[in-house]
């Protein structure tokens, strides 16, 4: 259960009062269209919460719970997402260029159309997860989990540590 409100968020970003903040929990909020940009949100808690066209561009999110979240079209462009946990969520659209997703667990993520342009996804865990029509332009794939992931129409141009 969140131990904040969306009303607290929305002021704390207005005033520019919250810059790091770690071990929060946001689980099953609705914080579509916030920009979170820039912040520091390291361990926190977005379990099942609405986070649709939201912003984390340079966001440091390491180790941040977004199991079941819904991110379609957020922004997470070069945002630290290093050991994070994004399974079963929902990331169509999604643009993750540049970002660090090393050690992430994305089982059964739903990456369909989804920008990892320049991605770090080393030991990442895409378990079941669909990348289906996936932009991986250059991303790294070196020691990640494929099984049964869905890469159909996915782009793979200079893509590094995976075989089609």
């Amino acid at each position: 259960m969140a131990n904040i409100t969306v009303e607290e968020i929305r002021r704390l970003l207005i005033t520019k009062s919250i810059t790091h903040y770690n071990n929060m929990d946001f689980s099953g909020l609705d914080l579509s269209g916030l920009d979170c940009s820039g912040l520091t949100l390291a361990s926190s808690n977005f379990n099942d919460t609405r986070l649709i066209k939201t912003k984390f561009v340079t966001t440091f999110l390491s180790k941040c719970n977004f199991q079941g979240a819904n991110l379609t079209e957020a922004d997470l462009t070069t945002a630290n997402l290093k050991e994070a946990d994004l399974s079963r969520a929902t990331l169509e659209n999604t643009t993750l260029s540049r970002a660090n997703l090393s050690g992430a667990r994305c089982i059964k993520a739903s990456m369909t159309f989804a920008s990892l342009v320049g991605c770090d996804l080393t030991r990442a865990n895409l378990t079941s997860a669909s990348l289906h029509g996936a932009d991986l332009t250059k991303a790294n794939l070196t020691s990640a989990t494929t099984s049964e992931t869905n890469f159909k129409n996915a782009k793979f141009i200079g893509t590094i540590g995976y075989k089609l």
